[in-house]
């Protein structure tokens, strides 16, 4: 299966270049199986609220869920599928004129019952991301970072203030030490995933909290995760110079409780 693209509901090869000038919008991002979706409600919940702070628009949620739904019939297998959200009118001179809203969904093939990812190391960088409470398509300076880290012999950027975790470069830090599972609050994107990693926690017996974090708690945890849609089970094997404890054997409970959580019918 390739890549699919849809506009409002039609096929197209890509994003139009009126789209592309001024990629002004919101997003979102899950894995799809057979039509069903994990927290379906969250997800539409996330881009209506981007669209109506960025551009004061108001999301029709029955028109969204045809237009995602249209895209999931034509899909194969998992899938792997992102849904953006633009204005349909947006001047760069005058962008409080900006008005209406475009559907652009994005899919292709992914892996499903979730397995562990392999370990992944990073380097941890002062940087806070714009807005960094909406998942917007503001993606310069995390891309950035990422090569960044890619160049200097790691693969992927940690954000910090401080000594202060806040959040990878497009994933969410999770933390499992000493029967509690963190992951750092303040000026970070609440994960959709991560509060389903976190229900998987205290299955399993763990707490689960959203607190700070330091990094001086990454060194000493049991087990770090880098987490987003498509990996809820993926250990960080490395911080800067520290090499980072990683359990197996949770890693595998964890991305198989994940795969047989309940799902929502699009």
């Amino acid at each position: 299966m390739t890549r699919l693209h849809t506009l409002d509901g039609a096929e197209v090869s890509g994003v139009p270049p009126e789209l592309a000038l001024y990629p002004y919008g919101a997003f979102t991002t899950f894995v799809a199986v057979d039509g069903s979706v994990r927290r379906w409600p969250r997800h539409v919940e996330r881009l209506a609220q981007g669209a109506l702070r960025l551009w004061g628009h108001r999301v029709d949620e029955d028109s969204l869920r045809e237009v995602a739904r249209a895209h999931l019939a034509r899909l194969g297998g998992p899938s792997t599928v992102r849904i953006t959200l633009y204005p349909e009118h947006l001047p760069l001179a005058a962008p409080a004129q900006a008005r209406g809203c475009r559907v652009l969904v994005s899919s292709g093939p992914t892996e499903f019952p979730y397995r562990p990812q392999p370990e992944i190391a990073v380097t941890s960088v002062a940087h806070e991301r714009d807005l960094p409470d909406l998942k917007s398509t503001s993606l310069l300076m995390p891309i950035h970072l990422r090569r960044q880290a890619q160049l200097a012999g790691f693969d992927d950027a940690l954000l910090r203030h401080g000594d202060r975790v806040l959040e990878g470069s497009t994933w969410t830090v999770m933390v499992w030490a000493d029967g509690e599972v963190a992951t750092p609050d303040g000026a970070v994107l609440r994960s959709i995933t991560a509060d389903d990693v976190g229900e998987i926690a205290r299955s399993l017996g763990w707490t689960f909290s959203r607190r700070p974090v330091d990094l001086p708690e990454l060194v000493r945890a049991d087990l770090v995760l880098a987490v987003n849609a498509n990996s809820p089970a993926r250990a960080i094997g490395r911080l800067d110079d520290d090499r980072l404890s990683i359990a197996p054997d949770l890693l595998d409970a964890i991305a198989a409780t994940f795969s047989a959580l309940p799902r929502d019918r699009v």
